[in-house]
């Protein structure tokens, strides 16, 4: 090249130009839809474009199939006081965490991918599914049958991108009034608006289902019964039973690697059963093979247990999801990665109370 030649700056300012104005774009309509509500609420700021995006019904609809990660818990103590509990408060966060936007005082029963289930405390006992993000609520029709005080209620919802309404099922176990020690199960559909009791009934033991155990995934509801775990098929509407021996204390069902898993934590150990052949039972004398696989960690050394922690061996797990262990620590809140093997310590005002009800929520745009 010339040294006394002069370059045109026309390439050399055009193309870092559009470089940056593809970059924007890419970020505008691919990447903002992967982060949570609280964040894109901020993201409305930058720009009237992006106010206009971030407001429109397909973002909505687009950002509550993407984003599924779990963002905190929503807590209920003893005198019926909820709030909310952020894994990370710069990232996550409700408006009205204490759902004054609901027509009456409510108990809090389940949440799934930024729905959450209530139930008045009146006399009516009425059903609310709503979104504390954008505050939309719906009062369910009532039930056919008698759900009682015992009831165990498992919200399903699993975002599609074809569906832009919300297509959910609330399954309710509760105690048969026809059986002794039997329960039965009835189902509310978002599309048909309406009830439907099953024919299956679950004759089981003494022991009742446990109270806000139940779980969803791959198409099953399953709960925690004494020695033994139940899903009810929601395509099926049948009842099935896996043993589960060999598990004491205070037990949490949850999911790893999209597998049913039962955890038990016993102070700073942590084992995880995984469901690896439910059908083990069924094969020969012989056979190797197991119904649960048990992976052991540790949560933190016994030298860092300290003063806090002296009473916490038996509490439950909040939240075992994922590859993320949420429990409870003294009266601290920490998580644990399954992969990297690393703790962090959730920042909150809150503290933990065995008293207290803790439903885990995803701080979705989900439009009800």
């Amino acid at each position: 090249m010339d040294k006394g030649k002069k370059l045109g700056n026309s390439n050399v300012v055009g193309k870092p130009d559009k470089i940056y104005m593809d970059l924007r774009e890419i970020i505008q309509e691919h990447a903002i839809r992967y982060l949570p509500a609280k964040s894109l609420c901020r993201f409305k700021a930058v720009c009237r474009g992006w106010k206009l995006q971030i407001s429109s019904p397909f973002f909505e609809h687009s950002q509550s199939f993407a984003f599924r990660s779990l963002s905190g818990f929503f807590c209920q103590s003893s005198d019926g006081s909820i709030s909310f509990i952020p894994l990370d408060p710069m990232a996550y966060g409700i408006p009205d965490p204490n759902l004054k936007f609901l027509p009456e005082p409510v108990d809090l029963l389940a949440s799934s991918h930024g729905l959450l289930c209530c139930r008045g405390r009146t006399n009516e006992k009425a059903y609310y599914i709503c979104n504390p993000v954008n505050q939309r609520w719906k009062k369910l029709p009532n039930p056919e049958a008698n759900h009682g005080q015992n009831t165990s209620v498992v919200l399903v919802f699993e975002p599609s991108l074809l569906d832009f309404l919300a297509d959910y099922k609330l399954i309710c176990a509760f105690p048969s009034t026809d059986f002794d020690c039997a329960y039965e199960f009835e189902i509310y559909s978002s599309l048909e608006n309406s009830w439907k009791i099953s024919s299956e009934i679950y004759f089981g033991e003494k022991g009742r289902i446990l109270k806000g155990g139940g779980f969803h995934l791959n198409g099953f509801v399953y709960w925690l019964v004494n020695n033994h775990v139940i899903g009810f098929d929601l395509k099926k509407n049948r009842v099935k039973v896996i043993p589960c021996y060999g598990m004491y204390g205070t037990r949490t069902l949850g999911s790893v690697d999209r597998k049913l898993c039962v955890s038990h934590r016993k102070g700073c150990e942590l084992s995880i059963y995984v469901l690896s052949n439910e059908y083990a039972n069924t094969m020969h004398m012989g056979s190797e093979s197991k119904t649960w696989e048990l992976k052991k960690f540790m949560l933190y050394s016994n030298a860092d247990t300290g003063n806090n922690a002296a009473n916490d061996c038996e509490v439950n797990l909040l939240s075992v999801r994922s590859d993320v262990i949420v429990y409870p620590k003294g009266k601290n809140f920490l998580s644990y990665d399954l992969r990297t093997k690393e703790t962090t310590n959730v920042s909150t005002k809150e503290e933990f109370n065995r008293n207290s009800v803790y439903v885990p929520y995803v701080n979705s745009l989900v439009w009800l």
